[in-house]
């Protein structure tokens, strides 16, 4: 049985700029062209924002000439509908499925392709450990033993479960092999519990992160998800700090960090 204490981020996707394409299209509007339009230099997350933002009034050539001014007149303004033309996308491994059924939960602005245990084999599947048991809380080894039982009992009913059905379910019943393989697998996974291991890409835009930040990095937050939100905001301040250098991270008496946005609910 597999134990896991930290989970892994990977940042796989960013956004991209047909530079030709925007200069071709302030040509052909007769204003000014890049940079003369576009102050976002090379940040091409920042010029997507900012093409869709100019747009709106069609202040190409005009208005702020520093670029993040202009973004954080936008944040502070709430004008949050040209930051989902930016979008960031992550592969995750190492989380909990308890921790997916949360994440799932925001919707507008997401995309989501998680690992199936219909058509994925669990028996060499890995658990997670709940940050309880791993941060610094205490003395939880009796805990620890009580989580680590219930596990390995899980994991051996999975096998169990898989090996009894393979022969209880007569090939006939089933077009195909891989629909038989699947049935057993949907049958056997439900007594995974929701410490098993899963892997996850997920994509969402600026104003999309930015809210999942502000939920999930707040004290109320659960521990593990928590967890999540803060190293993937790291990596996007380093990524793109003008749409989330906002965000301050702060350590509680507990050992755990939390972050809180200068703007709020853009």
């Amino acid at each position: 049985m597999k134990l896991l204490t930290e989970l892994k981020v990977y940042l796989v996707s960013r956004p991209a700029v047909d530079w030709d394409q925007i200069a071709q299209f302030l040509d052909d509007e007769d204003v000014p062209g890049i940079p003369d339009s576009i102050r976002a230099g090379h940040d091409e997350s920042a010029a997507i924002v900012e093409v869709s933002a100019r747009m709106c009034y069609m202040s190409y050539g005009r208005g702020r000439k520093d670029i993040a001014d202009f973004i954080n007149n936008l944040l502070a303004s709430k004008d949050g509908s040209v930051f989902e033309h930016v979008n960031y996308g992550f592969v995750v491994t190492g989380v909990s499925r308890s921790l997916t059924h949360e994440l799932v939960r925001h919707r507008a602005g997401f995309a989501y392709s998680q690992r199936s245990q219909r058509y994925v084999d669990e028996t060499e599947g890995a658990f997670v450990v709940p940050p309880v048991f791993t941060d610094g809380f205490g003395d939880t080894e009796e805990a620890k033993q009580v989580l680590s039982k219930a596990l390995d009992s899980a994991a051996k009913d999975y096998v169990a479960l898989v090996e009894s059905l393979e022969k209880a379910l007569p090939e006939d019943k089933f077009e195909a092999p891989r629909d038989r393989r699947k049935a057993i697998r949907q049958a056997a996974r439900s007594v995974l519990p929701n410490a098993t291991e899963t892997k996850i890409f997920v994509t969402a835009n600026v104003r999309a992160w930015r809210h999942f930040f502000e939920m999930r990095g707040s004290p109320f937050a659960d521990l593990e998800i928590r967890k999540l939100a803060i190293i993937i905001l790291r990596i996007l301040q380093k990524e793109a700090p003008l749409f989330f250098g906002d965000f301050t991270i702060d350590k509680l008496p507990d050992g755990t960090e939390i972050t809180k946005p200068k703007y709020s609910k853009v």
